[in-house]
């Protein structure tokens, strides 16, 4: 029950942040110093929300991987 709960506010959070992310996604230059300035600006939140659907993944691979049916 309490999985199901933080799925659907995770699902909540994650759909709301998607749909306030303003602009294009095509690069105007291809300065590595803008395009740094911008992600860790602009897109700061959705950037850390991938993190942390990175890890949670890599976490998830340990335990499937390491449990013995």
């Amino acid at each position: 029950m309490l999985a199901a709960v933080a799925s659907v506010l995770f699902l909540v959070v994650f759909g709301m942040e998607a749909v306030s992310i303003q602009g294009s996604f095509t690069p105007v230059t291809q300065n590595l110093t803008s395009i740094s300035v911008v992600l860790f600006n602009t897109y700061v939140v959705p950037f850390e929300l991938l993190s942390l659907i990175l890890v949670a993944g890599i976490i998830g691979m340990f335990y499937i991987a390491g449990r013995e049916d």
